[in-house]
């Protein structure tokens, strides 16, 4: 009964999703890190990550999205109070220790207001995250989790299949301030030309 579950679990999945989970329990098993090499995620993992493990106030992080080359993310952050969330449930095996099984959405009804420092929101508009409603009560939604000057990243793909809307559209992203991360020099920074992946930092006034 238990072998039928996982193959029928198995089977529900994309390939892809498989092969992915084969790899990150082969490289769990060595201790290695799980990453997929591209432009994007690179600045991600070597810039934008490293420059914020390197902060003091930043001490609590809400990471949005999960796969099976983010796992190795929450001990890129050593010391820090990290959450993970993602509305898959399949996708809690790649989150943190502390996982929210919930879209972002609905960040009010997990995260405290203003209990916050960083939210990294990495390839989940455009990915899932593509109505407009839903666009604004979870950037709304980001807006009460984060402490005054707490701080937002947009990674998207600025690609018209993967583009819903126009970021600067929406109400609740302009209660933030565009914020110059200073590793980047740039409030936006277009990390892969191949896939047009840009990064876009915020900040809570």
């Amino acid at each position: 009964m238990f072998v039928s579950r996982i193959w029928a679990a198995l089977k529900a999945r994309p390939l892809s999703e498989i092969v992915g989970y084969g790899v990150i329990l082969a490289r769990n098993a060595l201790g290695l890190p799980n990453r997929m090499r591209t432009p994007d995620r690179d600045t991600l993992e070597q810039v934008i990550l490293p420059a914020y493990a390197a902060r003091l106030d930043i001490k609590t992080v809400l990471f949005v999205g999960c796969a099976w080359y983010t796992g190795h993310y929450e001990r890129m952050l050593p010391g820090r109070v990290y959450w993970t969330i993602d509305p898959d449930p399949w996708k809690k095996r790649f989150g943190a220790r502390r996982h929210i099984v919930a879209g972002l959405e609905s960040i009010d009804a997990h995260i405290a207001p203003a209990s916050l420092d960083l939210i990294i929101c990495n390839g989940v508009f455009g990915w899932g995250l593509d109505d407009r409603a839903a666009c604004e009560r979870a950037f709304d939604g980001c807006f009460t989790a984060l402490r005054p000057a707490g701080e937002l990243i947009i990674g998207w793909n600025d690609v018209l299949e993967h583009r819903p809307l126009d970021l600067v559209t929406l109400q609740s992203l302009a209660r933030f301030r565009p914020l110059t991360f200073e590793p980047l020099r740039s409030s936006q920074f277009l990390a892969n030309p191949e896939n047009r992946h840009v990064f876009n930092f915020y900040a809570k006034p």
